[in-house]
């Protein structure tokens, strides 16, 4: 499963929408919809990554990390 199908797929599961994921990483309400719909930005920017990751409590790795947070480590 690719970093877009997964991060629809946790988003839904926990009752957020893309918008709302959005602006919880200081984005503009459409920044995930395009990223998940037209592809841009190719990956998500590590920090955004990383603090999606950190509001959804999934595996960084599932968004396309390297180096990994996963739930249950300090931030």
């Amino acid at each position: 499963m690719s970093a877009r199908e997964t991060l629809i797929r946790v988003a839904a599961e926990r009752g957020e929408s893309l918008s709302q994921l959005s602006l919880k990483v200081g984005r503009s309400p459409g920044y995930l919809a395009r990223y998940v719909a037209r592809g841009s930005p190719r990956r998500l920017p590590d920090l955004e990554r990383r603090h999606l990751a950190i509001v959804l409590e999934l595996d960084e790795r599932l968004l396309g990390a390297r180096d990994p947070w996963a739930p249950g480590e300090p931030v």
